[in-house]
């Protein structure tokens, strides 16, 4: 079966593929950060998309297109922005581009922003973290509420640093092709302790 791509995977996989290029973000520099940190209300609320029509169905309570609410389970919040994700996918491709990236391939940088989001739905979902708080202390409070073995937790630190090295690079890893076998091994920890969004 053919893998389903997700809209905020494949938005945010773009971006970190345009900050890598070193093309100035500042445009769009709000409204990144906030569907980086998983504020998907801030985010709705700067592009301004309606929502879709949905059904809710919460301890018994079922409602029928909800308004857009803070105290939303990140995967609620994630289908309400797709229409605002489509439109600013479109507005940041109009701005930069395509990119042609010989280091690293699509399906990596999509990985890598579906990384740090899925960590962030759990640690959001059981209510661990401060708003913004980075993702240092996401993987750590994640890895503590899931129990997760050292070598695991320092593996997911180890993907991080990936991504930091994608967002500005300072030799984190001796290669491209090193940070991309240590970040495929973090990815696969999500797998293991059921970490993904889907």
């Amino acid at each position: 079966m053919e893998k389903e791509y997700l809209i905020v995977g494949l938005t945010v996989g773009y971006m970190l593929k345009v900050m890598k290029s070193k093309k100035t973000i500042s445009k769009f520099k709000e409204e990144f950060a906030a569907i980086r940190h998983g504020d998907y209300v801030e985010f709705i609320n700067l592009i301004n998309e309606p929502i879709p029509e949905m059904v809710v169905h919460e301890r018994g309570k079922i409602e029928v297109n909800p308004p857009l609410k803070n105290n939303d389970i990140d995967m609620i919040q994630i289908v309400k922005a797709g229409p605002s994700l489509n439109k600013f996918q479109k507005l940041c491709f109009q701005e930069y581009g395509g990119i042609n990236d010989s280091d690293i391939s699509d399906k990596i940088f999509y990985e890598v922003a579906i990384f740090e989001l899925s960590l962030r739905v759990h640690a959001n979902n059981r209510k661990l973290l401060e708003p913004r708080d980075n993702f240092e202390t996401v993987i750590i409070v994640v890895s503590e509420s899931f129990d997760l073995n050292d070598k695991d937790k320092n593996q997911l630190q180890r993907g991080r640093r990936f991504l930091n090295m994608i967002k500005h690079f300072n030799n984190q890893f001796d290669s491209w092709e090193t940070g991309t076998k240590e970040f495929l091994k973090a990815s696969k920890i999500l797998d293991k302790y059921k970490l993904t969004i889907l």
